[in-house]
């Protein structure tokens, strides 16, 4: 009767340790590469940024492109760039920046 009850307390040790420990999102800043546009005849360089929320099965230094929406003047225009991503060390959004 001890090595049941022994054992059903290791066995709920063991997955409350293991529930605690992994995190439940993964949070990836990534930064696209430097372009430059003109605005009423002045040059600006810019570079696009994003915070994204992705599984965990996905690493954030496998992302290479993203698609960033702007509106300067005129229509939204979508284009691809490509990105460079960290991990960020959060694990909910409320924390972020």
């Amino acid at each position: 009767m001890n090595k049941k009850r022994l054992l059903a307390i290791v066995a709920a040790v063991v997955v409350i340790l293991s529930v605690a420990a992994c995190k439940k999102s993964r949070y990836c800043h990534c930064v696209s590469d430097n372009y430059t546009i003109v605005i009423n005849a002045d040059t600006v360089t810019r570079a696009d940024t994003a915070v994204v929320n992705v599984e965990r099965s996905m690493k954030c230094d496998h992302i290479y492109e993203m698609t960033f929406r702007t509106k300067d003047t005129g229509p939204v225009v979508y284009t691809v760039r490509k990105v460079k991503c960290s991990e960020l060390d959060v694990d909910t959004v409320s924390v972020l920046p």
